[in-house]
């Protein structure tokens, strides 16, 4: 059985042409078009999800860590989800953190706090986080080998995790 479509090279070539014109006057193709209107929505989807997560983490922290957590997000490029992921922005990617380890530990063990790893202080808050720099640098022993890119996933994970802990510092020093 043979397919055709009927469309010739030509038109094919004739509807990837198409042109939008721009409020600015610009010309620009429907992919770029279409590609804009995508990152306008993932970037509108993430801040939405921004507060969820600081609800699921951090429900009785003080304004001032989660506004440290919000500017260590956007500094680093980390993107966490409620359950404790680390997910790439393209979305494609994902690392089970070890805050997302600490609240399924917390869980497990039958505790009512698990929507609370950060405290009700900026103390409590540096607390939980250097807990979670230590995790990472000290894996338990017989954890299976990672690979390359879950050791990148790890390295940003600590990255955000320091910035993080830079912040509450100035915090507290204040």
């Amino acid at each position: 059985m043979q397919i055709n479509n009927q469309y010739g090279a030509s038109y094919v070539a004739f509807v990837n042409k198409g042109r939008q014109n721009a409020a600015d006057g610009t010309k620009r193709s429907f992919s770029d078009v279409a590609a804009m209107k995508a990152e306008e929505a993932a970037n509108s989807e993430a801040l939405k999800k921004i507060p969820a997560v600081l609800d699921s983490i951090g429900s009785h922290a003080p304004d001032e860590v989660k506004q440290a957590w919000m500017e260590a997000e956007e500094e680093t490029g980390a993107f966490f989800t409620v359950g404790g992921q680390y997910v790439t922005r393209d979305g494609k990617h994902a690392h089970m953190t070890q805050m997302g380890v600490d609240r399924f530990v917390r869980w497990y063990r039958g505790q009512y706090n698990q929507d609370d790893l950060l405290g009700n202080s900026v103390e409590s808050a540096i607390k939980a986080v250097n807990k979670w720099i230590y995790d990472v640098d000290h894996p338990l022993a017989g954890s299976p080998a990672k690979s390359r890119e879950d050791e990148q996933f790890i390295m940003k994970e600590r990255e955000f995790y320091e910035v993080f802990l830079n912040k509450l510092m100035q915090l507290k020093n204040l």
